[in-house]
């Protein structure tokens, strides 16, 4: 796999992490189980630069770093048939895990993306998939308050996921022939 993931923004009232457009790659394994349907299983990374702004009631804290993002998912591929069969438009969905390394902290969590883009046979071994696509890492960072007069504070916590949209291709090789 290979393709571009554009800038993503993660904010909350303490901080701001922006993760720059960068170049995604990885390697996955597709099993058919029937000709319009198969199980992927896949490994993605994007290196990106990031930076990240921690707001205070003096200077912001400011720092620019490096970010791993990473993914490890399974699901599923859904083709749909056309009069040309060299051609076959699809969608797919994926479950797994995703994880960010940076300088400024790591954090793993649940991951999904969906995707949609054509598959073009260029022989019987050879296939290029071109795509777009759309993943996250749902995340739950820290939290905030709410003073309720009568009541006291009630606190919850602020959810700031990374939402990634990109656009790839993939070159397949079948190994059934």
């Amino acid at each position: 796999y290979g393709g571009y993931t554009f800038d993503d923004n993660i904010s909350d009232n303490l901080y701001n992490v922006e993760f720059k457009g960068a170049f995604q790659y990885g390697l996955g394994a597709e099993f058919y189980i029937r000709p319009t349907k198969s199980i992927e299983l896949k490994y993605l990374r994007m290196d990106s630069d990031a930076t990240f702004t921690k707001y205070l009631a003096g200077p912001d804290e400011f720092r620019k770093g490096n970010a791993g993002i990473n993914y490890i998912l399974i699901g599923g591929n859904n083709y749909f048939p056309t009069s040309n069969p060299s051609i076959k438009p699809y969608l797919g969905l994926d479950l797994g895990v995703g994880w960010i390394n940076a300088e400024t902290g790591s954090h793993t969590g649940f991951a999904w993306d969906f995707k949609a883009g054509v598959k073009i046979k260029a022989s019987e071994v050879v296939a290029v998939k071109l795509q777009g696509y759309f993943q996250t890492i749902w995340a739950s960072y820290g939290g905030d308050s709410v003073y309720y007069p009568g009541w006291g504070p009630v606190y919850y916590p602020e959810n700031s996921s990374i939402y990634q949209f990109g656009l790839g291709a993939a070159i397949e090789f079948d190994f059934k022939h």
